[in-house]
């Protein structure tokens, strides 16, 4: 029987898209067991070098630390190998190349990943000691097992005054008057800055993208959407959605990062504003399909204020191209959702890939295929 469950084993990975990359074995075993991290990155060597060298220094990291790099270069990869050498890591260090897009490498990450609890950071986040002991420890204390997913906090994002243009917004009407973390059904949150240091747990709608951990199970019934591509504005807000259906979504006081935005790997201007519309519109069709006329309204007209700031601020300062792009990018979007509106059909949540043989040697070299 063994030999027969073996061998469809085999034909399942078989199966697989084989992705190239390496492990590398802890140097000073000491990572909890039960705890996988996923790192998505693109073109952003550094930040994931500052990361590595994060994690490599502090106690209570994940035993696995998966990296999976979209970009076609290898200076990712040569970063990853020289910091494995110059710090003794107390986790596994897995490298995986990847096909580009933020959405498909996390997906990437949870195929090759096997631990019972997944956190998933940006590369341009730091977090700070403690932070994966408290939010392991919330799933711990979860008895019913009703928390699916756990957000952290960036400390040096908190406790900030109202941007002017949310204020300009507020003013208007055109936002409601809601808490960070929990989604109105205007397609809108409030800023993260105005979220107030706390300890402890709080149930939220939504998680941040740069650091956030989910049960492994979610992943038996759902992936993160295949819709976003690329940079992928709001993917993260559509995940927490979609798993708060089923599960809590909670925020966790205790677990903070710091969350200095990188300049690199990001879309041009008019991209983002075209995306920023019909990933926002995406996602406020999906979730708040019993918005009041009021919401409906303040949806619409939200978009039109922000292609009108873009313009203020281009009569600003005209040698800034970007807020002229972007609001070309805008009204882009507005048109392409009045004529096609997006539409996606999750597919069944299934593993799709596998490290290339050669992933498995314990020699501490990695097996490039």
């Amino acid at each position: 029987m063994t030999a027969v469950l073996t061998a469809e084993t085999r034909q399942n990975r078989s199966s697989l898209q084989p992705l190239p990359g390496w492990r590398l074995p802890a140097q000073a075993p000491g990572g909890i067991e039960d705890c996988s991290l996923v790192v998505a990155t693109y073109k952003r060597p550094d930040d994931v070098r500052r990361l590595i060298e994060c994690l490599s220094q502090m106690p209570g990291v994940p035993q696995e630390v998966i990296v999976v790099d979209g970009a076609p270069e290898r200076d990712t990869e040569e970063v990853l190998l020289a910091a494995s050498r110059a710090a003794k890591m107390p986790f596994e260090l897995v490298y995986v190349q990847s096909p580009k897009g933020l959405t498909l490498q996390r997906n990437v990450g949870i195929d090759i990943s096997s631990k019972k609890f997944l956190f998933f950071l940006d590369d341009d986040a730091a977090p700070l000691e403690g932070y994966f002991t408290a939010m392991r420890q919330a799933f711990l204390d979860d008895k019913g097992e009703t928390i699916g997913a756990l957000g952290g906090c960036a400390v040096n994002e908190m406790n900030k005054s109202m941007p002017r243009r949310w204020r300009i917004r507020r003013a208007l009407g055109l936002v409601p008057r809601t808490e960070p973390f929990i989604y109105s059904d205007a397609g809108t949150s409030a800023p993260t800055g105005l979220l107030k240091p706390f300890s402890g747990l709080r149930d939220v709608d939504i998680f941040p993208g740069y650091a956030f951990a989910v049960r492994r199970r979610i992943f038996d019934t759902m992936r993160f959407s295949g819709f976003f591509d690329g940079y992928s504005y709001g993917e993260d807000v559509e995940m927490a959605l979609r798993i708060r259906q089923a599960w809590r979504v909670v925020c966790c006081g205790d677990a903070r990062v710091m969350h200095h935005v990188s300049p690199g790997g990001r879309p041009a201007a008019f991209t983002k504003g075209r995306m920023e519309v019909r990933n926002r519109y995406f996602i406020w069709r999906r979730y708040s399909r019993r918005a009041s006329l009021l919401n409906t309204l303040r949806f619409h007209f939200d978009f039109f204020y922000l292609f009108l700031m873009d313009l203020a601020w281009f009569a600003c300062r005209p040698w800034k191209l970007h807020y002229l792009s972007h609001a070309f990018g805008v009204t882009s979007g507005v048109a392409s959702c009045a004529i096609a509106p997006p539409q996606w059909q999750e597919p069944a949540p299934v593993v799709r890939y596998r490290m290339a043989r050669g992933e498995e040697s314990d020699r501490g070299v990695p097996c490039l295929q």
